[in-house]
């Protein structure tokens, strides 16, 4: 007991060390600098598959909710187009005629924009287009003069563009500003917020920047003098509320059926100078009264569209989300590599640890697998739970990933382990039971339990027996003898084997084998296998007679015996030792049957309860019906056949002697002997018939009763 708690326990403690180090390394691969492209592929991999999970959280568990205070005039295609405003409407006003041309319009529009608004008590006006080029002297004027009457309120655009020139293999940026003219004189100049946001690599804006700077963005040192606010921080500082540091990750504001993109819906620009619509819609401009007013670019063909975790929206949506997500605090903050360090790092480290302690002291596969799915399950929830309540992303698959890396090598190890064992312990089973009884106990148990305990089958028996080999176990060299004993048993057994049989026992130099004793099958398929082998072990023993002679040995010669019955099946034996076999009258008469291979000199006998199952297909010819001592019932017996034409004489002449036509009989055997000397059945019968012929058996009905065993 002792030494199996000390094995167990050593298998534990080996379990352990493969899942610290399968789990280990993963830890490492993530920690080491990402200068390796399959290290940073690896990472890589991980990052997404964190993000997507996290995506998919954040949809579930929404964001703020939309703003009434914020709203979004966009140029729609109802703009753009114009046809569904009356024409008359259109000459009566210069605005909406300068609309109708081609875009981009004449900034005289956007002075009318700011003035209306402005009139309407709109607490901002952001204008989401770029100015940096002269238009028309006077168009320009009016929008700087507008500008100036309302700068207080006017937000205008700067972008960050990519200049085309590379340093160092990255690409240089440069801050493109509306004219000079639109900015004013003076300290107080109008406000401007660049439009730029920086997707993942997936493509996908989960994250904000609302201050930066030209000198960061072309990835150099840089002052603060250089600040320059996004369009959403630039709305922040407008309102005196305090303007985020650093890349923030946003909670977007979703709809329950489109996402984001039904978030800030935008309307129709042109729609404020539709006398129609600016009293009905907008009450005469008391709708925009102290709301911030957003005017962008949200038809399909500016191509202003970015994606996020909630679908894909325009630019102004967007802008307008990272506004919400300041003003309500909404943002998430991720455990991970490169937001939090030491927490990501202490995560792995408690993954590696459970995968460590699951794998030494769970050692129930079933359990040890439930249980680990069961952790999965804990830290999904338990991570989605944070995300809900607290708005902290846990990497949970990198964290479930450590822990499943070290647990899977860690079972794979036990597996392989245990194959390994069983397959040892497999190989040495087989030296003392039979192959098949040793491959069922190990592929099926429970079939092997379910037969070994018992029950009773048709199968066919086996019996062979070396002649002679105890007279000459008195005169060969043991040693000798014993090996080409165990060179003939060798290929016996290789041959039942072959055709499915099992072996039963050894009896000294006889071979015990059976088929349909340990598996379900065709009694028909049994018999024909059985005799199959038999031929095939008559053949086997012509070639290793052929080898012994040619080493100057002698040939062995045997006698086979088969039947087909009824008999015991199960575990046979004491407490201490057990093995699978069968017994009852068919194993007794199989053992005959073999014996009475002597009588006819003859090398294999089949009873005709095999050659019916075998359909009559097996080339076998009748040899007689013999009654054994102590049974009742007789048996028919047949032998191979020698010639097709000797078969049929022989046959004539066994029904003469059936008959009772004992003297017709013995010519008849004796024509046979001198035809075929070798054949023993016909030697045996010619005598029979002779004897009876004299003493005919006293109530014959054409069956021989054997005198002895």
């Amino acid at each position: 007991m002792t030494s199996l708690r000390a094995i167990t326990r050593k298998r534990s403690v080996r379990k352990a060390l493969v899942a610290f180090l399968g789990s280990a390394l993963v830890v490492l691969v993530m920690v080491l600098p990402d200068d390796f492209p399959v290290l940073s592929h690896v990472q890589e991999i991980a990052a997404r598959a964190d993000r997507g999970v996290w995506d998919i959280v954040l949809r579930v568990t929404g964001g703020p909710k939309e703003r009434q205070d914020i709203v979004l005039l966009g140029i729609d295609d109802a703009s753009l187009s114009g046809t569904d405003v009356d024409p008359q409407v259109v000459a009566g006003d210069p605005i909406l005629g300068m609309m109708t041309t081609r875009f981009p319009w004449d900034r005289s529009v956007w002075a009318a924009a700011i003035d209306k608004l402005s009139d309407a008590g709109a607490k901002l006006i952001v204008i989401d287009l770029f100015f940096s080029e002269e238009t028309f002297p006077q168009s320009d004027l009016d929008l700087a003069e507008a500008i100036g009457r309302h700068r207080d309120k006017v937000i205008l655009t700067s972008a960050f563009s990519e200049t085309g020139v590379k340093d160092g293999g990255e690409t240089l940026y440069t801050l493109i500003e509306p004219i000079p003219e639109l900015f004013g004189p003076g300290p107080d100049q109008t406000r401007c917020g660049f439009a730029n946001f920086k997707p993942d690599d997936d493509g996908k804006v989960r994250a904000v920047s609302y201050v930066t700077t030209l000198s960061e963005m072309n990835g150099r040192p840089h002052k603060d003098s250089e600040r320059v606010y996004s369009l959403a921080g630039e709305i922040l500082r407008a309102l005196g509320k305090p303007v985020p540091e650093g890349r923030q990750e946003m909670r977007l504001a979703l709809g329950r059926k489109e996402g984001a993109r039904s978030i800030y819906a935008p309307r129709s620009v042109r729609s404020i100078f539709v006398p129609d619509d600016w009293k009905r819609n907008y009450g005469e401009g008391s709708f925009f009264k102290d709301k911030i007013v957003v005017i962008g670019p949200t038809a399909p063909r500016f191509q202003d569209q970015h994606a996020t975790i909630g679908g894909v929206i325009t630019g102004p949506q967007l802008h307008l989300q990272a506004l919400t997500c300041a003003l309500e605090g909404a943002y998430v903050r991720p455990l991970d590599k490169q937001h939090a360090t030491g927490t990501w790092l202490l995560l792995l480290l408690c993954a590696v640890a459970a995968a460590v302690a699951w794998s030494a002291w769970i050692k129930r596969p079933i359990v040890s697998a439930v249980g680990a799915l069961g952790l999965a399950v804990v830290v999904l929830a338990a991570s989605y739970l944070l995300a809900a309540k607290a708005f902290v992303l846990v990497m949970v698959v990198l964290v479930v990933g450590t822990f499943a890396a070290g647990w899977i090598l860690a079972q794979s190890y036990d597996l392989v382990t245990e194959r390994l064992e069983r397959g040892r312990l497999h190989r040495e089973f087989r030296r003392f039971v039979s192959r098949d009884v040793a491959d069922t106990l190990v592929r099926d148990p429970d079939l092997y339990r379910g037969v070994a305990s018992g029950r009773r089958r048709r199968v066919v028996v086996l019996f062979s027996d070396v002649r002679g080999f105890t007279s000459r176990s008195e005169d060969s060299d043991p040693a000798e003898l014993v090996a080409q004993l165990n060179e003939y048993l060798s290929r016996m057994v290789d041959i039942v084997f072959k055709h499915g049989g099992t072996l039963d026992k050894f009896i000294g130099d006889a071979v015990m084998a059976h088929w349909g004793a340990l598996e379900e099958g065709d009694e028909r398929d049994n018999a024909r296998a059985a005799v199959e082998a038999a031929g095939d072990m008559l053949e086997a023993l012509d070639e290793l007679n052929g080898k012994w002679m040619d080493e100057g040995r002698e040939p062995f010669k045997i006698g086979v015996g088969l039947h087909l019955g009824e008999v015991l099946a199960g575990e046979i034996g004491s407490r201490e030792r057990t093995e699978f076999g069968v017994i009852g009258d068919a194993v007794n008469l199989a053992s005959r049957i073999e014996g009475m291979t002597k009588y006819f000199a003859v090398p294999l006998l089949v009873s005709g309860a095999v050659v019916d199952a075998t359909d009559g297909n097996a080339k076998l010819r009748c040899v007689g019906s013999i009654r054994v001592k102590g049974r009742h019932e007789p048996v028919e017996l047949h032998t191979l056949s020698r010639d097709p034409d000797l078969d049929e004489a022989f046959a004539v002449a066994l029904a003469l002697f059936q008959k009772g036509e004992f003297a017709r009989a013995a010519e008849a055997f004796l024509e046979l002997q001198r035809a075929d000397p070798e054949d023993g059945a016909a030697s045996r019968l010619a005598k029979w018939s002779a004897d009876y012929a004299v003493e005919p058996p006293a109530g014959w009905d054409g069956t021989v009763v054997m005198g002895s065993k």
